[in-house]
């Protein structure tokens, strides 16, 4: 991974390839004579709205992540740095994801790779914090509208697990429930541990609003513009679809949000967001083409910025690997024997 991190440029062009090789899939699947005709008829003003939406998400993130960095004692840490990671991570350079690369820098400046990973873990149940609530109130909307065009198939899941899904994370994430899981031992326990500890953040940030307010309205301004882009996008090719399926649509097919793929989603993301709009109703084709439209300046469009800061998060990922090589050597460093042994022993 570190030699990866080293070529940002390969493999900025291997995202690149595996994007389209999953669009030409796409294509030649539906037909490609369906996917040209979806682009028939643009409707030209939305498409600078793709654009500035999509532009504008990604320093709206900056909040959030500053806010999460910052809790519970962690480093205060300059707009600069945290901007440059935000923008990195948001790249294919980030080859494992934007959120491994933001664990390594928050490694770096904090010193502590466990804090780090929870307050990752934390940014990421922020996330869905926000999201999974909006695709749950538009499942249950749509099961109640007679003339919806989503499946039942779709809106269930969504209906039934969320809430189900939030009550038992948070039953877990109880401080003493979370102590005795990782009291336990063994390698999964300490995982689903720190986990539990990245969702109790939650209840840190929501405790603490008056202070930590940037965090809540930084990620619902994020979600906010993406879904706006991916509207725009929509209405450029011509389809017209609602909240709710707009809501349901960008949530199935982002499950996994872009930060926590590897190569920003490449070639992921360009299939189950053209699959997810389509269960809503739309054709497939011209879901292809929204998805396209949308990825263009989602993913392509951040790839020059996000390879111009690389130097200056580079040198904050090498300071996390030396953090870890050196852990790892001291764990394995047998101890010194103790002085009142040697002198026992002569």
């Amino acid at each position: 991974m570190r030699r990866l991190h080293a070529r940002p440029i390969q493999v900025t062009v291997l995202a690149l390839l595996v994007a389209g090789a999953a669009v030409v899939a796409l294509a030649a699947a539906v037909g490609f004579r369906a996917f040209a005709d979806a682009f028939s008829d643009p409707h030209l003003a939305w498409l600078p709205v793709t654009a500035i939406a999509a532009l504008l998400a990604v320093p709206a993130y900056v909040l959030p992540h500053r806010a999460v960095a910052r809790l519970e004692g962690g480093p205060r840490i300059r707009l600069g740095p945290i901007a440059c990671v935000v923008m990195a991570g948001f790249g294919p350079a980030a080859a494992a994801g934007g959120f491994v690369l933001d664990k390594r820098a928050l490694h770096a400046l904090e010193g502590d790779e466990r804090r780090a990973t929870e307050r990752v873990l934390g940014l990421g149940a922020l996330e869905w914090a926000l999201l999974a609530p909006a695709a749950w109130i538009s499942a249950v909307l749509l099961l109640f509208d007679d003339d919806r065009r989503p499946m039942g198939s779709l809106l269930w899941p969504w209906a039934i697990a969320v809430p189900l899904g939030f009550a038992f994370g948070f039953w877990l994430a109880v401080p003493s429930r979370r102590e005795r899981i990782e009291a336990g031992g063994g390698r999964w326990r300490r995982g689903l541990g720190q986990a539990l500890r990245g969702v109790g953040m939650l209840g840190t940030l929501a405790r603490s609003f008056r202070t930590t307010w940037t965090a809540w309205v930084g990620m619902a301004l994020y979600w906010a513009l993406e879904l706006a882009s991916f509207y725009a996008a929509a209405r450029f090719i011509g389809l017209h679809v609602n909240v709710g399926e707009l809501i349901l649509a960008y949530a199935t097919g982002y499950a996994l949000t872009r930060r926590s793929l590897p190569l920003a989603g490449a070639g992921v993301a360009e299939l189950l967001l053209s699959v997810s709009l389509h269960w809503v109703g739309q054709p497939l084709a011209a879901a292809l083409a929204v998805t396209v439209v949308y990825r263009f300046f989602n993913f392509v469009l951040p790839i020059l910025p996000s390879l111009l800061v690389h130097p200056r998060v580079e040198p904050l990922l090498a300071a996390a690997e030396r953090r870890r090589s050196l852990a790892r050597r001291t764990r394995r460093r047998p101890p010194a024997p103790s002085r009142a042994g040697s002198n026992s022993g002569t």
